[in-house]
């Protein structure tokens, strides 16, 4: 070979090492696709005759695929004592994973009429898991066939990824978390003494009432110019702030007027149904997934909902059973009653987004936030404590409790507990402060955001928590 051709070919196999090392630099290598039982305890309430476990993935799978769970049971026998969904088969549950899958989940049910002491116990362990995934160091899961007291616990929040498809419910005592698809429902009904109706504030729904009591009267004739005012962010104007339910949760300052027993007094609402992914500047304006007209009476001690599309000279109606172990019942347009929050007395605070309000100099208006965290208002409190005056997490105990200014407003905790996130400004986790939670049984934890995300990926915070003192 002559020089010249060989210095051709020198040249050609740098240029193609350049290639591939520049191929490698833009393709950086993903972190592992972890695999973690959402708790590491778990136990069943008292009525509860059925439990969900949830395997979380720490990022969407990108290929089928399967998860093994294998479990030992101390005074308990599988098929009379309990079951499991999907079935066992020789103290093992094969997972199937799907493409683009986030989370597992199978339950744990109770036999029907059996007698128990309280102290039995199942001890779940994940296995093995497919290509593509990584056994996490949280394998393992201890259940208990009895309500548990969690002590302490760190929680990874499944708020499903950047776009913030979940709403999540936290019960600190239960160690236990609720997510559930923040576009499943449309409105909730409040179960309590009084009439209420609350919007679906995580997904910046608007309710406008007009002077009609008759739906198939109402056209798009009655809805001019809504488009251009009923909406969140820049646009928006101060008028909107009537159309929205109190960012803090005040029951008498919602949207809808109280449902009147005197059916003449409930009018026709225009709703916009907001959007179902918000844009990741919550300054944008949002483009609405759909209106409707509706109308809300009483039902003796429940609600009848009618509803229809704006151009509809027909409408369908919803009947909606009071049922006072919830503080709220829900309802989707398209599907009817649908199950949304846990009992009033099993959850404490919720991660979400959220329909909150700011004052950009014009006076407030409504926005869409991205992360907020809200307490139950069937009688959670909350307090924040700042490490400079109160001192350091780890160290905060019973004997610290003297003096604690406890909040009663839903935004209790809000969105104090991270900085920035506007024009120019990345949100990140607040580290001088933390917070008290005290549920409904008295139980008092302390509380903190250890993260904002999860392999990068927003939507994913984590929590750390432990009990200070227990109720009485």
């Amino acid at each position: 070979m002559n020089d010249k051709l060989k210095n051709g070919w020198m040249v050609v196999l740098s240029l193609a090492l350049l290639i591939s090392f520049s191929s490698c630099e833009d393709d950086p290598q993903l972190p592992d696709n972890l695999v973690e039982f959402e708790s590491a305890q778990l136990g069943f309430a008292a009525n509860e005759g059925a439990l969900t476990v949830n395997i979380n993935f720490s990022r969407a799978t990108s290929q089928a695929g399967t998860v093994t769970v294998t479990f030992a049971s101390s005074g308990l026998n599988y098929g009379t004592d309990f079951t499991t969904t999907p079935a066992a088969t020789a103290n093992t549950i094969t997972l199937p994973v799907v493409n683009g899958a986030s989370q597992l989940s199978f339950s744990v049910e109770k036999g029907v009429g059996i007698l128990l002491d309280g102290d039995e116990t199942i001890a779940f362990t994940i296995t093995s898991v497919s290509d593509g995934l990584v056994l996490g160091t949280s394998s393992q899961l201890a259940l208990s066939f009895s309500e548990i007291l969690a002590q302490q616990g760190i929680m990874n929040i499944n708020g499903g990824g950047p776009t913030y498809p979940n709403k999540v419910f936290i019960d600190l005592s239960a160690n236990r978390q609720t997510a559930v698809d923040r576009t499943s429902w449309d409105l909730g009904f409040h179960m309590g003494n009084d009439f209420r109706v609350i919007l679906n504030t995580s997904i910046t729904m608007m309710a406008r009432a007009i002077d009609k009591t008759d739906l198939t009267l109402v056209t798009a004739a009655d809805t001019l110019g809504f488009a251009s005012t009923m909406v969140v962010g820049a646009n928006a104007i101060n008028a909107a702030m009537a159309w929205i339910d109190d960012p803090a949760g005040d029951l008498t300052k919602t949207a809808f007027a109280p449902v009147s027993l005197t059916p003449s007094e409930n009018k026709v609402y225009i709703i916009n149904r907001g959007a179902a992914n918000p844009p990741s500047d919550p300054s944008e304006p949002i483009p609405s997934s759909g209106w409707k007209k509706v109308r809300v009476l009483r039902n003796g001690n429940g609600y009848t909902i009618q509803h229809a599309d704006i151009a509809s000279t027909t409408f369908q109606e919803i009947q909606l059973a009071k049922d006072d172990s919830y503080l709220f019942k829900y309802i989707s347009f398209a599907t009817g009653s649908v199950a949304i929050e846990p009992q009033k007395d099993r959850w404490d605070i919720a991660w979400t987004g959220f329909t909150n309000s700011t004052n950009l100099g014009g006076g407030f208006i409504p926005y869409f936030f991205q992360d907020i965290v809200l307490q139950n208002r069937n009688g959670v409190e909350t307090a924040e404590l700042l490490t400079a005056t109160a001192g350091s997490y780890e160290a905060f105990g019973e004997a610290n409790l003297t003096g604690v200014t406890w909040l009663t407003s839903q935004l209790g905790i809000g969105a104090k507990w991270r900085s920035g996130g506007g024009p120019g400004s990345a949100p990140a986790v607040r580290s001088d402060r933390f917070y008290l939670v005290k549920d409904t049984d008295g139980n008092i934890y302390k509380l903190r955001f250890t993260a904002l995300t999860q392999d990068g990926q927003r939507g994913r915070p984590q929590v750390e928590f432990a009990l200070v003192k227990r109720g009485v």
